[in-house]
C-alpha cells in the first residue's frame, strides 16, 4: 500500500508543477520547428495528404462510400497518430532527459506531462484536418460532438498513465523498446482505423477485447454524429483505472532506482 501512496504523491506533486511542464512542452515545439516558416503546420499538411490519399485508396479497396469512409478514417487516423506519438516517445521518456534527471530532483511524471503537452499541440494542428473532412466530405457536426470533451479527457489521462508504465519498464529493460514498437504496429492493423468494424460482419466480437477500439469509438462516434455504447465507456474507464493503479505502483516502488537505470 505504501507504494501506491508514494506513487500518487509523486503524480500529485508533478501535476501542481504545471508551470514547469507546460513551459517545457511549449518550448519543445518552438525548438523543434525553429527557423521553419510553417512550423507544426507541416505535420498538418502531411496528415491531410495521408488522409486524402489513403481515404480514396481504401474506400475503393473496401468498396465503401467515400462520404462515410473518409470521416471515419480521418478521425481514427488523427487520434491514433496522437496515441502512437505519445507512446513512442515515452519509450525513451526518461532516457532522453537523462542529463536533467541526474542533475535536478524533479517528480518523474513531469517528463511524461511534458511529452503529453507537445503531442497535444500537434494533435490540435492535425484536428484541423478532421474538421475539414467532416464539413467538406461528411455531414458536419451535431450536438453529439460535445461528448468529445469528456471522451478525450479520458483518453488523454489513459495515454499519460500508460506512458508512465512504458517509460519505467523501457528504462529498466531496454530490449522492451523494440517490443513496444512492434506491438504498436500490430495494434494499428488489428484496430478499426483503416477498416470499419462492419467489415467483420459476424465476427465483431473479435475486436471487443481491443482497448484501442473502445478508445477510438468514444471519440469517433460523437464526431460522426452518433453516441458511443455503454460498453465502450465502461471498457475505457476500466482500463484507465487499472493503468493508473499500475503506474502509481511502479512509480512508487521504483522511483528511487530510475536514476540508476539511466
Amino acid at each position: 500500500m505504501n507504494y501506491f501512496v508514494e506513487g500518487f504523491k509523486e503524480f500529485k506533486c508533478a501535476f501542481f508543477m504545471h508551470d514547469a511542464w507546460l513551459y517545457l512542452g511549449l518550448q519543445d515545439i518552438k525548438l523543434r520547428y525553429r527557423r521553419s516558416i510553417l512550423g507544426p503546420w507541416w505535420l498538418t499538411i502531411s496528415t491531410a495528404i495521408m488522409v486524402i490519399a489513403l481515404g480514396f485508396l481504401w474506400s475503393k479497396i473496401f468498396l465503401t462510400d467515400l462520404k462515410s469512409y473518409m470521416p471515419f478514417f480521418a478521425v481514427g487516423y488523427v487520434f491514433w497518430t496522437f496515441i502512437l506519438m505519445q507512446l513512442t516517445e515515452s519509450i525513451t521518456g526518461f532516457v532522453q532527459f537523462e542529463n536533467i534527471i541526474k542533475q535536478t530532483k524533479l517528480p518523474f511524471p513531469i517528463f511524461i506531462f511534458r511529452l503529453a503537452v507537445r503531442n497535444f499541440i500537434v494533435l490540435l494542428h492535425n484536428f484541423v484536418v478532421v474538421l475539414a473532412v467532416l464539413f467538406f466530405v461528411g455531414d458536419g457536426l451535431n450536438w453529439n460532438a460535445l461528448i468529445l470533451i469528456p471522451a478525450f479527457i479520458l483518453i488523454y489521462l489513459l495515454v499519460i498513465v500508460t506512458s508512465m508504465i512504458v517509460s519505467i519498464l523501457c528504462t529498466r529493460f531496454r530490449d522492451l523498446q523494440q517490443v513496444v514498437l512492434s506491438g504498436l504496429q500490430i495494434v494499428f492493423f488489428f484496430s478499426p482505423i483503416l477498416w470499419q468494424p462492419s467489415s467483420l460482419k459476424g465476427s465483431l466480437q473479435l475486436i471487443s477485447f481491443n482497448p484501442v477500439y473502445h478508445c477510438l469509438e468514444i471519440i469517433r462516434q460523437p464526431l460522426l454524429g452518433f453516441l458511443p455504447s455503454i460498453n465502450n465507456w465502461l471498457c475505457v474507464i476500466g482500463v484507465l483505472g487499472l493503468s493508473f493503479l499500475m503506474s502509481i505502483y511502479l512509480l512508487g516502488r521504483y522511483r528511487s532506482r530510475i536514476v540508476f537505470w539511466l
